[in-house]
């Protein structure tokens, strides 16, 4: 649990992605969703959390190391931080392909 502490004490990215996955949660919740659904809908969450988890231990390693710019671990964070993006644009996607079907049978009545 100091992993997760540290993660949401010391990383404020953390407090977007806490709001945007108990959204997420909520908006499953409330147009029901199936079994399947939840699935990928939790999964996309958890690999989102995971991203953000390993990419801030590679900066604080790094940090760890020197503070004094390196090219090479420069290069490590970038790749770190595009984990995140990654796997947040395909959390993205996997939820339009789950909610959009679902709101618009809303909107179609």
């Amino acid at each position: 649990m100091k992993g997760l502490k540290t993660l949401w004490a010391e990383e404020p990215t953390t407090r977007f992605h806490a709001v945007t996955s108990i959204a997420t949660l909520l908006a499953a919740l409330a147009l029901g969703l199936a079994r399947w659904e939840w699935a990928l809908i939790v999964i996309m969450i958890g690999l989102v959390w995971f991203a953000e988890a390993v990419n801030t231990a590679i900066e604080r390693l790094a940090d760890a190391v020197t503070l004094e710019h390196h090219p090479l671990i420069g290069k490590a964070k970038d790749v770190a931080s595009t984990s995140v993006f990654l796997a947040s644009l395909t959390a993205a996607a996997i939820g339009a392909v789950v909610f959009v079907p679902h709101i618009a049978a809303l909107v179609d009545g």
